[in-house]
């Protein structure tokens, strides 16, 4: 208690004093300011401040931004340049936005690489012009609706808001699982991600002669390839999360449309439809999740195509026709399977395009009818937009190779007839592919159309159902749901995408780029099933409940990469993070392309990976490239010579984990990589340049093969064991030995032995002179390998 007149004092002059509100408010500032930089600098004594990850990762986030608010304010002005404001609400717009906005930042990625203007200062600049296109109307827009009082707020309540809250969750467990590198999936380190890592490397976009599959429609790449070349972030480990971020922020964008698509479809304003993503569990299972590959920037356009596609079929007009194309021809644009889609799309605008023809000609003069000529510029409009969006795709094919259609239509462009050589023949996995005769095709695709979720075909869990059989099990729905020319609209276009995926290639994976349509009706379906009564309720919840119950396991089947993540996360406690991105993820493969030099050009045998090593690589799988043949190599001085032809200066290869596709280049290989010195080791990986000198001259092989399972034993030329496994069977011989093997008559001409695992018993003589006259070089994964000395 103060005993003197002071503190009366101070009081008094505390209550005469007036302290504006703007003077308290900095003077807060300042002081919470000062305690953060007080807190920052007592912490820095524990963990330097530049090694906090959080710093890592808010620049990604960052970036994210960035890009979404580019995508948005262009696409913005695109969508309401194209459709009339009473065509789409508000949600629409936005779930227009994104993807249209994506699509103009993609053709002007393609634009920089024509320029050579990949770098930083481009990644920067191409989004800020994206920006203040749309900056202006942007700021009307929300002047508008902010004097107006039609601000959106969030009025969440009772059964959507405790839906939304749960989706919240899960959609966080999503990101979990795809925020570290140990989220990445084969494809992209063989592919999506290696295509952005070389035309970040280059500057500009290159050509890919080693790999079909790098040269087909990538537009996913393009954005992976902004995400290479943003500036602060200086490991590939972090490049790599900066591609996932960007896969999942396209995924978040997808649940948007599926929330715009569901509300179009039921014609209710339904809160929360988007968690219908719950029921289709694929999303969080290997090959299905978000991994640095494509699917999930096809589906990004899948679902607003189908509201798109109803305003189009109405009357044709010009602007929804745009529009139309434009999501139809990204979709294309970055990855093929699109047409899945595009088909019964297609046909419906046709169909709808000849009953409008019909009735124009019966009521002759009426105005509510479009003119044939308004539905046939619809048409062109569409497929006109369609070919601008494909068109830098194909313009880089055309330029590089003299085929737009590459690596397809090489008969036609470039007058390729070697059937081994024809992608469309030996790419595709014939384990996969339907039956050839007709009947059969069409009567296995009708069926897989309505049980492909109860039996998977191609799985990494056990082929166990992991989604769309609460797709299937809700269409009976239909039959009692009134007023639903919408629902059969998009159930016709889902089970028409169903079709043409059974009809053509039966990988589930490749559901994925149509994904959203099956979620967008589903929830429609049950929402409008809901309305219908308690009964129907509680079929309804119990139908949820099962699939729920069920995809419990699978939400958490990436668990590694949901571990990967938290390992990530737990090592910023001492400022560990670099050390241990650089350490835990392809450290190998980082480290080889450490050790080369600038200008090496590699060729990766027997091995598809490359996400790392950033050199051109070439890959010598037959059925994936046609550059390297081995059935062309009938000495490894032939195999030599094409190397050096294509300018490889190293070559890398993985230890023997299975017989080669072929033993004629199990033998070719073998005796080149016998004579590769220096080698390095890098994990499991063995590094060598090519050699200064070329292998001798020798005659083509003649092969003495003794114990091979598959082969009888004999004298062969080395072209006849040049079948090859990766290749259809139709494409593959049985190989028969010039001469039969016989102990007494030893083939003096042989100059290479292969001999199996286990082979019959060979005499004290024979196997006497295999000791003198030959030497092992190889121990492979069928077997011995014998050359003469």
């Amino acid at each position: 208690m103060c005993k003197s007149g002071l503190c009366v004092d101070v009081r008094l002059l505390m209550k005469s004093v007036t302290i504006p509100p703007r003077m308290r408010a900095i003077a807060a500032g300042l002081i919470a300011a000062g305690g953060a930089a007080f807190l920052a600098r007592w912490l820095h004594h524990f963990e330097k401040l530049q090694s906090w990850f959080f710093f890592d990762l808010a620049t990604i986030w960052l970036w994210q931004i960035y890009l979404c608010v580019a995508c948005v304010s262009a696409g913005a002005v695109v969508v309401r340049r194209l459709l009339p404001a009473g065509d789409r609400t508000r949600l629409e717009t936005i779930a227009y936005a994104y993807p249209v906005g994506l699509v103009v930042f993609v053709l002007g990625m393609y634009l920089g690489g024509f320029l050579h203007l990949f770098g930083p200062v481009f990644a920067v600049v191409w989004p800020a012009l994206m920006i203040a296109a749309g900056a202006r109307q942007a700021r009307a827009t929300w002047q508008q609706a902010r004097a107006a009082g039609t601000l959106p707020a969030l009025t969440l309540r009772g059964l959507p808001l405790v839906l939304s809250l749960i989706g919240l969750l899960f959609v966080g467990l999503l990101y979990l699982g795809a925020m570290s590198p140990s989220a990445l999936n084969y494809d992209a380190r063989w592919c999506h991600l290696v295509i952005a890592q070389d035309y970040a490397r280059e500057g500009h976009i290159v050509k890919f002669p080693g790999g079909w599959t790098m040269n087909l429609p990538h537009l996913a790449s393009m954005v992976y390839t902004w995400a290479f070349t943003v500036p602060g972030l200086d490991l590939p480990q972090l490049r790599w999360m900066m591609a996932l971020h960007s896969e999942f922020v396209a995924v978040v964008w997808t649940l948007v449309g599926i929330a715009a698509t569901a509300r179009w479809l039921a014609q209710r304003d339904a809160a929360g439809t988007w968690v219908a993503f719950l029921l289709f569990p694929g999303l969080y299972v290997y090959d299905h999740n978000i991994g640095g590959a494509a699917d999930h920037f096809v589906a990004l356009f899948a679902a607003p195509l189908l509201p798109v596609l109803g305003m189009t079929l109405r009357r044709f007009d010009r602007g929804p026709s745009v529009l139309l194309g434009t999501l139809a021809g990204a979709a294309l644009a970055t990855k093929l399977q699109a047409h899945y889609l595009l088909v019964p799309i297609g046909l419906a605008a046709l169909g709808r395009g000849v009953w409008l023809a019909i009735q124009r000609r019966r009521r002759d003069g009426a105005t509510d009818v479009p003119t044939l000529r308004a539905i046939g510029s619809g048409y062109l409009l569409a497929v006109a937009a369609v070919f601008v969006v494909m068109l830098p795709h194909l313009a880089t094919n055309l330029v590089y190779y003299g085929n737009p259609l590459y690596p397809f239509a090489q008969g036609f462009f470039n007058g390729v007839t070697d059937p081994r050589m024809i992608a469309d023949k030996v790419m595709p996995d014939y384990h996969f592919r339907p039956p050839e005769i007709l009947s059969a095709r069409l009567r296995a695709a009708a069926g897989m159309s309505f049980a492909f979720s109860f039996v998977p075909h191609y799985s990494f869990i056990d082929y166990l159902p992991m989604f769309g059989s609460v797709f299937t099990l809700a269409l009976p729905l239909l039959l009692v749901i009134r007023d639903g020319r919408r629902l059969w609209l998009g159930t016709f276009i889902t089970m028409g995408a169903l079709f043409m995926w059974a009809f053509m290639y039966w990988v589930d994976r490749n559901l994925q780029t149509f994904l959203p349509l099956m979620v967008a009706v589903t929830a429609a379906i049950l929402v409008r099933a809901w309305e219908l009564g308690w009964f129907a309720r509680v079929g309804v919840i119990a139908l949820v409940l099962v699939q729920i119950a069920w995809g419990t396991g699978l939400y958490f089947s990436g668990s590694d990469r949901m571990s990967g993540a938290l390992f990530v996360l737990s090592s910023t406690i001492r400022g560990k993070t670099h050390e241990v991105l650089r350490s835990s993820y392809a450290s190998e493969y980082v480290a080889i392309g450490n050790a080369l030099p600038a200008d090496a050009v590699v060729m990766l045998h027997a091995h598809q990976l490359s996400l790392g090593i950033d050199r051109p690589v070439y890959l010598d799988w037959l059925s994936f490239q046609d550059q390297i043949d081995y059935a062309k190599f009938k000495t490894p001085r032939a195999l030599y010579e094409r190397l050096r032809a294509l300018g490889v200066t190293h070559l890398v290869w993985p230890p023997p984990q299975r017989p080669a596709p072929s033993r004629q280049e199990e033998i070719i290989w073998g005796v080149f990589a016998e004579s590769l010195r220096p080698q390095q080791k890098f994990g499991d990986l063995t590094l060598a340049p090519m050699p200064v000198l070329p292998p001798p001259d020798d005659a083509p092989y003649q092969v003495l093969v003794i114990g091979m399972p598959d082969l009888p034993d004999g004298l062969y030329p080395i072209e006849m064991l040049s079948s090859s496994a990766q290749l259809p069977p139709a494409l593959r011989f049985y190989a028969k030995p010039a001469r039969r093997w016989s102990p007494d008559a030893f083939p003096e001409e042989a100059k290479v032995v292969m001999m199996g695992a286990a082979p019959r018993e060979i005499d004290a003589a024979t196997q006497a002179r295999f000791n003198t006259q030959f030497k092992a070089i190889a121990v492979t994964a069928g077997g011995r390998i014998l050359v003469r000395r």
